[in-house]
């Protein structure tokens, strides 16, 4: 089905296959609690193989009980010849009941709710409507032709999934639904944004890494339906667990699975900054010419964008400290390791240490003292890290960073008038597996006593690595955009304009 069979495994089980098939089976039994179960019939896919025939027929019972088989292919029309193109699916009717809409045909078994039914359709209609039509993201393969299918079935779970089946020439998407996911109206309505999505997604190509599908449906639930905002809840998949590599993408582990689903921030962060949401749409558009499966990455969208990356990445970070965003009110508040309420202090990374692009919080309260906060960091590690200083309350005022190996150090002058959080994040982009550990002080030394300030007094044209904060031209809080080296020389100063932080490139 989706084209993956490549990636199905060859060698023979180990102990990591075993763990990863004992995660996708948690995660089946699981399936009522998921927002979006297509990662893990994706997942089931490339490891279907190799699951036993109990636990295959377990699966499809859960997730497909219409079919023998959850990868057979859906019959074609079972009462017999093709269906003309445009007034029916591509395979004809499959269940007992239906209704028909514009674009869509919701079939469903004995036993949902017809009312249910009917709200999904009108959602799918809508969802079509802004997508589409308003937002201009493509149709869906094959709808030129024919009407899509939406299937909802006799189980008592909330769980949907969006995949794809040959359709001719083309892959084209169908969404499946247990009829408990109108237990609540609009829980059932973001639902059919986020599966519509994903079946939109499938026409740009199979190129970006998943955890940006999650990441994009999540996002655009906001823009279909701007008043409900469950949206947020799944955000904190990333929140409650910042130290998960930037890209995670697994099935063996619940927090990894969320963290896809979080990285909708990542998107809110693009769509606040740099472009609104034709930046993210924007995203799907480059992928679609790169081949390639599961591999374009945050990095690589961001270089097409005409961004840096190391530049857009450590600003995504420290607008996270304060949730610096238009809908700051819906975000959780990032998880902290510690919150710093006296100095000197020495933090050693423990058991929720940062893997690749993931990050470390620590906050330091403004009554910790005053002064030049002074962040003096090692590690063993093999990888580079950035150490962070932010200044923030209600919006990012101001930011220092270095990019340390082994050992460095960062400052910020003129601490103790607002909370200041501490980042520590290792570059290691596609390692989402290893956790980096090290070590740091914090300490307060006495304001001006820098050897590396060149900066006039009062100046803050940015000789000095320093700019305030200041509104922007989009109205957002331009954030502070210099800081030092691990050698301790200033960076030439980004103006607001070029808004935020200067890059210091990351070593490949």
């Amino acid at each position: 089905m989706l084209l993956l069979a490549a990636l199905a495994h060859a060698a023979p089980l180990d102990a990591a296959d075993l763990q990863t098939h004992a995660g996708l089976l948690s995660l089946v039994d699981r399936v009522g609690e998921l927002h979006c179960a297509t990662p893990l019939v994706l997942a089931l896919e490339q490891h279907w193989d190799h699951l036993p025939t109990a636990e295959r027929a377990r699966a499809t019972a859960v997730l497909a009980p219409f079919k023998a088989d959850l990868f057979d292919p859906l019959p074609v029309n079972r009462a017999g010849g093709a269906p003309p193109p445009a007034s029916d699916t591509c395979w004809g009717q499959q269940a007992d009941n239906r209704v028909v809409g514009e674009h869509f045909v919701v079939e469903y078994e004995d036993g949902v709710d017809a009312d249910d039914v009917d709200a999904f359709l009108t959602a799918l209609e809508y969802s079509w409507t802004k997508e589409v039509d308003e937002l201009e993201w493509n149709e869906p393969e094959g709808t030129d032709q024919y009407l899509m299918l939406a299937y909802v079935q006799n189980q008592n779970t909330g769980g949907a999934y969006t995949t794809v089946e040959r359709c001719g020439s083309v892959y084209m998407p169908y969404i499946v639904a247990g009829k408990d996911s109108w237990r609540d109206p609009y829980w059932g309505d973001t639902m059919a944004a986020h599966e519509f999505n994903h079946a939109i997604q499938y026409s740009y190509g199979y190129s970006p890494e998943f955890w940006w599908w999650e990441a994009t449906a999540t996002y655009i639930e906001d823009y279909v339906y701007p008043n409900v905002n469950y949206w947020s809840a799944y955000v904190t998949g990333y929140t409650d667990h910042p130290e998960i590599a930037f890209a995670a993408y697994g099935q063996d582990d619940y927090d990894v699975f969320y963290h896809m689903y979080g990285m909708a921030i990542w998107a809110f962060y693009l769509d606040n900054y740099h472009g609104g949401h034709d930046t993210v749409q924007s995203t799907w558009k480059n992928a679609s010419k790169v081949s390639g499966t599961y591999t374009y990455g945050g990095n690589d969208m961001v270089d097409d964008l005409g961004l840096d990356w190391d530049e857009a990445y450590l600003d995504f970070s420290a607008r996270n400290t304060v949730m610096d965003y238009e809908q700051q009110r819906y975000f959780s508040d990032i998880e902290l390791v510690d919150t710093i309420r006296s100095l000197p202090y020495t933090a050693e990374s423990g058991r929720d240490a940062p893997q690749g692009y993931g990050q470390n919080y620590f906050k330091v309260a403004a009554d910790a003292g005053g002064g030049d906060l002074v962040v003096s960091f090692q590690t063993e590690e093999r990888a580079d890290f950035a150490v962070q200083i932010v200044a923030a309350d209600t919006a990012v005022l101001r930011s220092e960073y270095a990019i340390v190996e082994e050992e460095g150090e960062v400052r910020l002058d003129n601490f103790g008038e607002t909370d200041a959080w501490i980042i520590i994040s290792p570059l290691k982009y596609t390692d989402n597996d290893t956790e980096y550990a090290y070590t740091f002080t914090a300490s307060l030394e006495r304001t001006g006593n820098n050897p590396g300030d060149t900066g006039s007094e009062g100046d803050d044209t940015g000789t000095d690595g320093n700019v305030d904060g200041g509104d922007d031209d989009d109205g957002g809080i331009a954030g502070p955009a210099c800081a030092c080296n691990a050698g301790g020389q200033a960076l030439p100063a980004l103006g607001a304009a070029a808004a935020l932080l200067v890059a210091a490139r990351r070593k490949q």
